[in-house]
């Protein structure tokens, strides 16, 4: 089962009591697993975030690991300890987001970008930053309001 691929802890105990084993033996087999370090939490999420071709906003990063079954703070102390940073990363994917979709307006970059799990002022410093380099002004829309009459 660890031959294929790494495995967190809470991936694996779901996987033994998934395949009918005991309470008591999938804790002595996560145990021994642990202890022979063919299980590491912190290794796994060091890993999946450097390994993640996905230019990722570190929220979506710890949601990521959360849901593989590491515990939030872990999760958050092994994406701030990342080889890139968040903002590294935002450059990559607004790169990225222009260089595939090159008619892409900067409010549906900044949408594409906040799914990604980016944060809102970084996204738009970012974005700021990009049409000042490349001589562009930003398009903002801005609904147009009737008066009444």
């Amino acid at each position: 089962m660890l031959a294929q691929r790494r495995l967190t802890e809470a991936q694996l105990w779901a996987r033994l009591e998934r395949r009918g084993f005991s309470d008591d033996e999938t804790r002595a087999a996560v145990e021994s697993v642990k202890r022979d370090g063919f299980v590491d939490d912190a290794l796994f999420a060091r890993l999946f975030i450097d390994g993640k071709m996905k230019a990722l906003g570190d929220r979506r990063l710890v949601a990521e690991l959360v849901l593989r079954g590491i515990d939030r703070d872990a999760a958050r102390d092994s994406v701030a300890t990342a080889e890139r940073t968040e903002s590294q990363r935002l450059d990559a994917a607004v790169e990225k987001l222009f260089r595939t979709r090159t008619s892409l307006s900067y409010p549906s970059a900044a949408r594409a970008l906040e799914r990604l799990g980016f944060p809102a002022p970084a996204i738009y410093r970012t974005l700021r930053v990009r049409a000042q380099t490349e001589g562009l002004a930003l398009e903002v829309k801005v609904p147009l309001l009737l008066a009444d009459n």
